[in-house]
């Protein structure tokens, strides 16, 4: 387990203390991998806003991203560190 100290993880709380957050989070879980579009259509909020929240995942470490057919897909880190990878496996089980 990789130890953290407070500043890191208030970082990572704070980062996953908004609600499109979590949402883009298990959107990926469930679907594997989605466009900018198709989540910001999922979350019923503008293109913009879905970047700017993809942002702060991808700063986190939580969602990595490439690019396919003129688009960029997204989807889960498969290499969360195993403490954080548990706090969101308690939140999407």
């Amino acid at each position: 387990m990789v130890k953290r100290d407070i500043k890191s993880w208030a970082i990572l709380y704070r980062g996953l203390g908004n609600q499109n957050r979590l949402r883009i989070l298990q959107l990926l879980k469930q679907k594997k991998r989605l466009s900018v579009s198709e989540l910001a259509e999922e979350l019923k909020i503008t293109i913009k806003n879905t970047s700017r929240n993809l942002n702060i995942l991808s700063n986190l470490d939580l969602v990595r991203f490439q690019g396919g057919q003129g688009r960029v897909y997204y989807f889960l880190n498969e290499n969360i560190p195993s403490d954080i990878s548990e706090i969101l496996k308690i939140n999407f089980s």
